[in-house]
């Protein structure tokens, strides 16, 4: 059976992580091999990003160009087809942003996660973000 409650606080961690711009969790909540991480927008075609590079830049290229205050709540977590070494994560993610003293909504999704044991820590292997608006 998975370790749930690691598998939690990797992903609530990254939300976090993104908010404080900690770009080395980021890259380093990705499983070491074949890494990738796919999204859609409001419905559109996947956007897919393959290896640590490419989820790097995806991250760096996203938090230069913001100039507000994101805060990334990730909620609903549940699991399904769980193993000793791996399990999907399914969650909801609510994306608030402060600017110029205003909050807003900016966007929602489902996360997919794909969650690896590696060594003795959980990894992303694959993650699909389908969100509702863009961000």
């Amino acid at each position: 059976m998975a370790d749930k409650q690691a598998v939690t606080e990797l992903l609530n961690h990254a939300g976090v992580a993104y908010d404080v711009g900690d770009s080395g969790f980021l890259i380093g909540m990705f499983a070491p091999d074949n890494p990738v991480f796919a999204m859609t927008i409001a419905g559109g075609d996947p956007i897919t990003f393959e290896g640590s590079e490419a989820i790097a830049g995806l991250f760096s290229g996203a938090m230069e160009e913001q100039t507000d205050q994101r805060r990334h709540v990730v909620t609903n977590l549940y699991f399904e087809n769980e193993t000793e070494d791996s399990v999907t994560a399914i969650s909801y993610l609510v994306l608030i942003t402060v600017e110029n003293g205003q909050l807003s909504v900016l966007s929602s999704g489902v996360y997919t996660d794909d969650c690896v044991r590696v060594g003795d820590d959980w990894k992303i292997q694959k993650r699909f973000l389908a969100l509702d608006l863009p961000y």
